[in-house]
């Protein structure tokens, strides 16, 4: 839902108009900031939804530079199994390649590569 409006200030004192427009410019900037962190959230929430625990796991190792033997072994499953959740995790989180999941990933703060 969208609300639309204005702030009459013609009425104010010629002094203090600058001020006045500055502060409903600040304001505005503030509720588009808040704005996108709502929206960044609830994607982040949707996306935590539909990975599971071992598709973060294998996305935390590829972005470590992991191969899919190495994070096969790192989490004891076979590296079919491995190669199967890379091409879920790309498919859900609607990227190219697992790169580019990874890069998502962390802009999303999904996973921590340190």
């Amino acid at each position: 839902m969208y609300y639309h409006g204005y702030v009459d200030i013609s009425t104010i004192n010629k002094k203090i108009t600058n001020e006045v427009s500055m502060v409903i410019k600040l304001l505005a900037e503030k509720i588009a900031v808040e704005y996108e962190k709502i929206l960044k959230e609830k994607e982040i929430n949707e996306i935590k939804i539909k990975l599971n625990d071992d598709q973060i796991k294998i996305l935390t190792l590829e972005a470590k530079g992991y191969r899919e033997l190495d994070i096969a072994e790192a989490l004891g499953i076979e590296v079919v199994t491995v190669k199967y959740n890379k091409r879920k995790i790309v498919e859900k989180l609607e990227v190219k390649n697992i790169k580019e999941a990874v890069i998502r990933a962390v802009k999303l703060g999904l996973i921590d590569v340190d």
